[in-house]
């Protein structure tokens, strides 16, 4: 064999050596349920995180329930962040008068847009609990990961009912 196609095998595989130590030396992973609450106007009918989720109704100043799973390292890290992505609820397709519009004998639902916020994810201990995302106006999202839920003395944000206290 010349000596460029040992060099070239040898840095394949070392390449290859390293790869695979650091695939073997990676970070223990978790999943833990999510939960949201949703303190704004605005329904939300699907929330994704980090690629991964589906539907998860949080309705206006209100809150959806927990859904399994959003997968995190086992021990935090700086730097740690998730991108979460959320629907907001559509409107039914209407004319020129603000009448509703009806195909084949059916209303036409126009989907909302979708949002897009990539945050920071608080440092947390041994004892994770779930992942909370709470959304504030403004399209400001807050993550945490904690024992207790929204409303709790050791759960740093409000539930939305008590920022919203004329809520019906």
């Amino acid at each position: 064999m010349n000596e460029d196609i040992k060099r070239a095998v040898a840095w394949m595989l070392a390449c290859l050596l390293v790869i695979a130590l650091s695939a073997c030396s990676g970070d223990e992973k978790i999943g833990v349920s999510y939960h949201a609450y949703n303190h704004t106007d605005e329904h939300i009918v699907s929330i994704v995180i980090n690629g991964k989720g589906g539907v998860l109704d949080a309705s206006a100043h209100g809150e959806g329930g927990g859904v399994c799973c959003v997968v995190l390292p086992k021990r935090w890290r700086p730097g740690l962040m998730a991108t979460i992505k959320w629907q907001l609820d559509g409107d039914w397709l209407k004319d020129g008068q603000g009448k509703e519009i009806i195909r084949d004998g059916k209303k036409v639902l126009v989907p909302g847009p979708w949002k897009e916020q990539t945050v920071e994810v608080p440092k947390y201990g041994e004892e994770m609990g779930m992942f909370f995302i709470h959304f504030f106006p403004g399209d400001e999202v807050k993550v945490l990961i904690n024992l207790y839920g929204a409303g709790h003395k050791n759960h740093p944000y409000p539930h939305p009912d008590d920022d919203y206290p004329n809520k019906k």
